[in-house]
């Protein structure tokens, strides 16, 4: 098998494929064992079945969540999308986790249509063709795939000048100590400038702003829809899936 980070079980099951229903019986959606149960525990549900799985739930629920939405109610076959293995599986997500993470809450806490269940041999052979991907990308939003780096220049100077004052001021001459405490004093608007403020700035934190690719590409991208779309796309032309989801589409 494929050599990814942490040794993936072999029965390894994606999707717990638990039914949680109104009281009225209304199948809401689907989801994993845990979730299922954070209702039981707290005695928001009940199982009422166990084969297949059901929890329904004793409250009233503000909405009936993926009732009516064919794909939300999927029940999802623990197999390799693309080979049909259902051995060492694997959650890959369509659109890039580090894309996915800088997009606004309403869409990033709704990714199930995006997560499908990929072997490890063909998780690891799309990675590759996924890496073109973010390089294409990084090229059209002229976006670093290694993100760029700010530092903040200025504020590294003066501290460096706080420190040779401390550490050097015997060995300067008096017209460049009047200098670097001038440059100091203007920095910061400070009128007078003491031994205990000196040793303060030697010890302040600047701070290096690493924009990832991913948030420099989103910030720059106009329909997250169409983004989410093409690496769909991007998915679906770089793969022979056999075995997607009944009802999962690009759109």
């Amino acid at each position: 098998m494929g050599s990814f980070g942490n040794v993936i079980p072999k029965e390894r099951k994606i999707y717990g494929n638990w039914q949680v229903k109104s009281p009225e019986g209304i199948l809401m959606f689907r989801c994993g064992e845990k979730k299922a149960m954070w209702y039981v525990k707290r005695d928001l549900g009940e199982i009422v079945q166990d084969n297949p799985k059901i929890v329904q739930l004793k409250f009233q629920p503000n909405g009936l969540g993926n009732h009516q939405k064919k794909y939300g109610l999927t029940e999802m076959l623990n197999k390799c999308v693309v080979c049909g293995t259902d051995e060492y599986l694997t959650r890959h997500h369509v659109v890039p986790y580090c894309y996915r993470k800088f997009f606004p809450e309403s869409i990033k806490s709704h990714n199930f249509h995006d997560v499908l269940s990929l072997c490890i041999d063909c998780h690891e052979n799309y990675e590759k063709k996924a890496t073109d991907f973010k390089i294409k990308l990084s090229e059209i939003y002229n976006a670093p795939i290694n993100g760029d780096l700010f530092d903040n220049k200025d504020l590294i100077k003066v501290r460096k000048l706080a420190s040779c004052l401390v550490n050097n001021i015997h060995q300067m001459p008096k017209y460049r100590i009047t200098e670097v405490k001038n440059e100091i004093k203007t920095y910061f608007g400070l009128k007078r400038l003491h031994i205990k403020r000196l040793e303060n700035l030697m010890n302040i934190e600047f701070k290096i702003i690493n924009r990832t690719h991913g948030e420099l590409v989103v910030n720059k991208i106009d329909n997250i829809d169409s983004f989410m779309k093409s690496w769909r796309k991007h998915f679906i032309e770089n793969n022979e899936c056999k075995y997607l989801p009944k009802n999962w589409s690009v759109e």
